[in-house]
C-alpha cells in the first residue's frame, strides 16, 4: 500500500503531528472496507488472530507510517486491557520506541509487543534517505483479561 502513494483518495489519513500517516484496516472496532478489499491476505490473516481486538472501539489496526524527523511526544493508551503489536516492515536504524522509560526499537520482520497504558514516546530521528518507519500495528487483547471480561469490555466499548 505505502509504495502505491500515499493519499487520502487511496485510503490513507494523517494522524496527529505532520509526518505521521496510517492506513486503518480497522479503526476503533469499526472495518474499513475499502481498504480491507485492498489487502485481501492481511485482512484474512487479522480475522484470524484470535485475540485480535475487532468488536469495540480499544481495538484497531492498521499500516503505520512515520516519517524522518518526527516525534509524537509523550501518552497513555485508554487502558491496560489490549497489547499492541507492532509488526515492522521497513525500520530505519534511527527509529526508538520509548515505553515505561525503556527503549524498544523495531527491527524488519518482527513483532515488537506493547502494552501502551504505560507511558510512550516514538521518534524518527533520521534523515530524509531513511525513508519512513512504517509498521503493521494490530491491538490484541492482554492475556489476563478473561473471556468473561472481554465480553463486557465489547458491551461498554461497542463502537458507534
Amino acid at each position: 500500500m505505502y509504495q502505491r502513494g500515499i493519499d487520502t483518495k487511496l485510503g490513507w489519513s494523517y494522524q496527529g503531528p505532520k509526518g505521521q500517516t496510517v492506513f486503518p484496516l480497522y479503526n476503533a472496532g469499526v472495518c474499513v472496507a475499502s481498504n480491507c478489499r485492498a489487502c485481501p491476505c492481511t485482512y484474512r490473516t487479522l480475522l484470524s488472530l484470535r485475540t485480535f481486538i475487532s468488536s469495540n472501539s480499544l481495538g484497531s489496526a492498521g499500516f503505520w507510517l512515520l516519517g524522518p524527523g518526527a516525534t509524537l511526544g509523550g501518552s497513555y493508551g485508554p487502558t491496560n486491557t489490549r497489547l499492541r503489536c507492532h509488526l515492522g516492515l521497513q525500520t530505519p536504524a534511527r527509529c526508538e520506541l520509548v515505553v515505561g522509560g525503556e527503549p524498544q526499537c523495531w527491527s524488519e520482520g518482527h513483532c515488537l509487543l506493547v502494552d501502551d497504558s504505560f507511558l510512550h514516546t516514538i521518534s524518527h530521528n533520521g534523515g530524509a534517505e531513511d525513508g519512513p518507519r512504517v509498521i503493521f500495528s494490530v491491538d490484541l487483547w492482554h492475556p489476563n483479561v478473561a473471556a468473561a471480561e472481554r465480553q463486557a469490555l465489547d458491551y461498554i466499548f461497542a463502537p458507534e
